[in-house]
């Protein structure tokens, strides 16, 4: 099979149409652009998504500068492992990953955000920052341990954020106790995105 050929299921009487995933799954590897249009939840979307990152990363191991990678992001966030992790994956990733924030970028989403490569967005994206929420329960002693582990996500978290913008620590703590919604003019001061886009054919 070519690399970008669709494959296509016929039925008995020699109808071939692709399944919708399917298809779906080959017109974004062949364009090159993917979506993280959702919450990130301990599911496998994030974990899909990188198993397609890493097998084109070995397919075009020899290629010497590979074309980027697209990764539009309309997130309203979710959980900060599964973030910090794809975060990990796109950085390693030697073909250039493009991030455009399209619409909502909050949150553990906004950490995805910050790993591309070059970081876009449209004029009216909203971004959020904010030292995040959880609940736990079960046990004094399994409530605890989840306190504990979850003091250490958001360390992580404000770690990201601090080495990946030009957010200052004071800036970051004055802020950190409220949802800090981001305007467009901050988004450039702090170093959040390279370009507002306002022609799409520009970086497609």
């Amino acid at each position: 099979m070519e690399l970008f050929e669709i494959p296509l299921i016929g039925d008995t009487k020699g109808s071939d149409i692709p399944e919708p995933e399917v298809y779906t799954y080959w017109k974004d590897r062949k364009n090159r652009t993917f979506y993280i249009d959702y919450e990130i939840e301990e599911d496998y979307s994030l974990v899909e998504l990188a198993k397609i990152i890493i097998q084109m990363n070995i397919e075009e191991k020899d290629i010497e500068n590979p074309e980027p990678i697209r990764l539009f992001i309309h997130s309203y966030g979710g959980d900060i492992e599964q973030a910090l992790f794809f975060c990990d994956l796109v950085k390693s990733s030697r073909i250039p990953i493009i991030t455009i924030g399209m619409g909502v970028a909050m949150s553990a989403g906004f950490l995805i955000f910050l790993s591309g490569k070059k970081r876009y967005a449209f004029p009216h994206t909203s971004m959020l920052v904010h030292s995040g929420s959880a609940a736990f329960q079960g046990t004094a002693e399994q409530i605890e341990e989840a306190q504990r582990n979850y003091k250490k996500q958001i360390g992580q978290m404000k770690s990201y954020i601090l080495a990946n913008t030009n957010i200052d620590e004071k800036t970051f703590n004055k802020n950190k106790s409220k949802d800090w919604y981001l305007s467009s003019d901050e988004l450039i001061k702090f170093g959040i995105i390279d370009e507002i886009i306002t022609d799409l054919t520009t970086i497609i």
